[in-house]
């Protein structure tokens, strides 16, 4: 079992988005952009921060309901994961995934997996604890997700 919990933490980005609730603005069409933080609190990753950061535009969404948006819709991601920066296109399932999750307005998932092996719904797991901040208005929405 040990073994697995670091194939486990790559998927963290799925989990970590949905085990919070974000409220999007949908007063405004506009890119909305988010960072985040991990804190790793079980396994054997304990004690560990990986931090990313997503942006969308929420033109498209109307805040009824379960709503998807995906990298055709102009979602673009961010995960540093072990000191190693892992874009959207990097997801194993790209370009259908990664996807924003939202439930009636309401940021629920971001379901963004690097793991070669079959797809895992990671939000309800235990072990890490996240912090959202939307930017402001004022600060550049492109994320910085160079490889290194």
């Amino acid at each position: 079992m040990l073994k697995l919990l670091p194939k486990f933490a790559i998927g963290i980005a799925s989990a970590a988005i949905s085990s919070g609730v974000i409220a999007t603005s949908l007063a405004q069409n506009s890119t909305v952009s988010y960072d985040f933080t991990i804190n790793v609190t079980k396994g054997s990753l304990a004690g560990k921060s990986f931090n990313g950061s997503f942006s969308y535009d929420n033109s498209t969404l109307k805040g009824i309901g379960v709503e998807e948006l995906g990298v055709a819709q102009g979602l673009k991601a961010c995960f540093n994961y072990l000191g190693r920066n892992y874009s959207e296109s990097d997801d194993r399932d790209y370009p259908t995934f990664p996807k924003l999750v939202f439930e009636n307005g309401l940021i629920k998932q971001l379901d963004f997996w690097l793991e070669p092996k079959k797809r895992v719904v990671w939000w309800n797991l235990p072990g890490w604890e996240v912090k959202y901040t939307q930017r402001k208005a004022s600060a550049p929405t492109a994320l910085n997700c160079q490889k290194r």
